[in-house]
């Protein structure tokens, strides 16, 4: 028998803990509205990978193993499995069910490694995600079927080395970092004297460029990003350099052909920073908070709270090593270091738990869905 997605979830409301253990992995169905995932890896070993999926109070949904380091995971639209995406040479990209069965899987095509992001069109129907060509030295975007993962089309992002991209109204946000890799020497940049770093917005039926930004310094890489509510987007950057701090936090406004970085007046926080930002959240045009963003950095060690209408930190809070950022309504979900997952509401952190899961380590990124 077949279930539907209601009788999935109302059958996991009857059971309190439900569990399937096996070689693949644990899937124990819990009811929560928010459900959250991210990738993480073996603390004592750094070798064995794995993908979480749990709900708002940190209780664990689904739990399996991976032969890849993973870089951030997604959601289906009906939260029946899990795509994997990972930035290692040659690794596929993955779904999975959340019993930890693999459903489907692309490769990369030939000279090109994913750049470990992906976004999930309106509809469901299409998966974008970032890949670069490492011989040629050129950045594209993979057009997938999100059922079967067939690949449909390759659009170029004229540019190098693109990362995360957003898709919002028809439109694809892209950022090309600017950097160049090869398999052959990881993640080591090999371009820093000539790269030249810019956020791209194409269009999401056809790849044509729309406009562009180009980042304000040289060795500033636009790597992370949001879309606001104003249409706007904000943009975390990561400086190749070790000369000096400058300011990491830019928007891209429509009248601009660079990027206006967020100066404060707080000197400290640009050096705090490192030149360094992870996930870029904003809250949406349904939120209260509408205009206001997190952004984390676990070089740092730091969570930092902006007001984007004007532009201006809010508040900054230490944090541990923080990863990854949910956003739903008012209030925002944080992973960080060896398992912890924070709630941020109100301006104030509360921790949800110092370990979901004993022993791991998270991956940089979180992303979650309302079941």
């Amino acid at each position: 028998m077949r279930l539907s997605r209601r009788q999935f979830l109302q059958l996991s409301c009857a059971a309190s803990a439900m569990s399937l253990a096996g070689a693949a992995g644990v899937y124990h169905a819990r009811p929560s509205s928010v459900w959250m995932t991210s990738g993480y890896r073996d603390q004592a070993t750094r070798q064995h990978y794995g993908v979480m999926v749990m709900n708002a109070r940190g209780h664990i949904v689904a739990d399996f193993a991976v032969p890849e380091r993973v870089h951030m995971t997604e959601l289906s639209p009906d939260a029946s499995s899990v795509l994997v995406s990972s930035r290692e040479p040659g690794a596929p990209l993955r779904r999975y069910h959340l019993h930890g069965e693999l459903q489907a899987s692309l490769l990369p095509p030939k000279n090109m490694h994913f750049e470990g992001h992906l976004v999930v069109s309106d509809n469901g129907e299409h998966l974008f995600a970032t890949a670069s060509d490492y011989v040629a030295g050129q950045g594209h975007i993979l057009v997938i079927d999100a059922r079967s993962l067939q690949l449909q089309a390759i659009w170029p992002t004229h540019g190098t080395g693109p990362h995360e991209l957003v898709y919002e109204q028809q439109q694809l946000w892209v950022a090309n970092t600017g950097v160049r890799t090869h398999p052959d020497t990881g993640r080591t940049a090999l371009n820093i004297e000539q790269m030249q770093s810019e956020l791209l917005l194409l269009d999401a039926n056809n790849g044509a460029v729309k406009q562009r930004w180009q980042s304000p310094k040289q060795a500033l890489s636009v790597r992370h990003l949001d879309v606001l509510a104003d249409g706007r987007a904000l943009v975390g950057c990561q400086y190749q350099r070790q000369d000096q701090r400058p300011p990491c936090v830019a928007i891209a406004d429509a009248n601009s052909a660079k990027l206006t970085l967020l100066e404060t007046d707080n000197d400290w926080l640009h050096w705090d920073m490192q030149g360094y930002t992870a996930s870029v959240r904003t809250f949406k045009a349904s939120s209260p908070l509408a205009g206001q963003a997190l952004i984390s950095n676990p070089r740092g060690h730091l969570l930092s709270e902006w007001q984007t209408q004007p532009h201006q930190l809010q508040q900054r809070h230490a944090m541990q090593y923080s990863k990854g950022v949910y956003l739903y309504h008012d209030s925002a979900w944080i992973s960080a270091g060896a398992g912890e997952l924070w709630r941020w509401q109100d301006g104030t952190l509360t921790p949800i738990t110092t370990a979901v899961k004993p022993g791991i380590w998270w991956e940089n990124h979180l992303h979650g869905r309302i079941v």
